[in-house]
């Protein structure tokens, strides 16, 4: 009985991470991460200089010191590139455009694998050369060029598959990628609902208090007036956590799984609009809906239609 039952559930296993799913979700999430670091990357040029340029905000020498000795940094590149004939200063606006135009290929999925592992590399540079400047957001965006670079992303919508480079064929790799991403994002939130749950503030709503009326977030909307309904932010805070905590649980219920993905996407409007954190909001979207939002729209589709009476003439 014992090994009939672990058969049994070993078989569903393997069945839930090989069984053949289309690249489709893979191909959206390809082009959309993607664009997502090209508008990243564009709203950061006019600052590019000031962000990694030798006496920029922070110089070359202090950003160094900071990192671990094996880390890659601009300074490197930029002596790299020294020997071609390129100056300090232009340097590091040819790693942008570098940078910049494999993401490009990579949205159009051409050689898709060799420009994604391109970008990865680029942002760990980034990452290195500006330790102080980096947060949550490209944590993410790491991670997700990081897939970009291991999934089979360019077996839907892509440049490879019109060239024959690769298969649009649904695969067992196709499924295991998304099944990878789908367990990522879940536990994700279960950690960032679980920390939450141990900070009373996000009981008493206090620290939604404290962030809607913070002068460090830049809030579109003035929401001082939230003090004299206090049980808002106590309800916002109840629902964040119910939300987060629980949506490892919930994007695996048919029933319900649209009702989490509409407000997981609710909540980091939320983010957006209340914090000024758009870019932030924007990825979190962006990786529930690449991992989740093909599964709803199939089950969106299932729905039964509601039955038209005919009227009697």
């Amino acid at each position: 009985m014992f090994s009939f039952s672990f058969n049994a559930l070993l078989s569903r296993i393997t069945a839930f991470f090989e069984t053949p799913q289309s690249p489709a979700p893979l191909g959206f999430f390809r082009i959309a991460i993607s664009l997502f670091c090209i508008v990243q990357a564009l709203l950061w040029l006019p600052d590019w200089e000031a962000f990694l340029g030798k006496y920029g905000w922070i110089q070359w020498e202090i950003s160094r010191a900071l990192n671990n000795p094996w880390e890659v940094h601009i300074e490197h590149i930029s002596q790299l590139l020294g020997w071609f004939g390129i100056s300090e200063e232009n340097s590091i606006y040819v790693f942008f455009w570098v940078y910049v135009g494999a993401l490009g290929l990579v949205t159009l999925g051409l050689l898709t694998r060799i420009f994604a592992i391109v970008a990865w590399f680029l942002h760990i540079v980034i990452m290195a050369s500006i330790p102080t400047f980096f947060y949550g957001l490209d944590i993410f965006i790491h991670i997700a060029l990081f897939y970009l670079m291991v999934f089979p992303v360019s077996k839907a919508w892509s440049l490879d598959v019109k060239l024959g480079l690769v298969s649009p064929e649904a695969t067992w790799g196709a499924g295991v990628a998304i099944r990878v991403l789908q367990l990522h994002m879940c536990f994700a939130y279960l950690s960032a609902g679980v920390g939450k749950i141990w900070n009373y503030e996000w009981w008493n709503g206090d620290i939604l208090w404290y962030s809607m009326t913070h002068p460090f977030f830049k809030s579109l909307l003035d929401m001082h007036w939230v003090a004299d309904y206090p049980f808002i932010p106590m309800f916002l805070g109840w629902w964040t956590l119910f939300i987060e905590t629980l949506y490892g649980i919930g994007m695996w219920i048919p029933r319900v799984r649209v009702f989490w993905l509409f407000n997981m996407i609710a909540l980091h409007a939320g983010i957006a609009v209340f914090l000024g954190l758009w870019l932030f909001a924007g990825i979190m979207i962006l990786l529930s809906v690449s991992a989740f939002g093909h599964e709803c729209l199939r089950d969106l589709k299932k729905r039964p239609k509601p039955i038209q009476k005919r009227s009697v003439a």
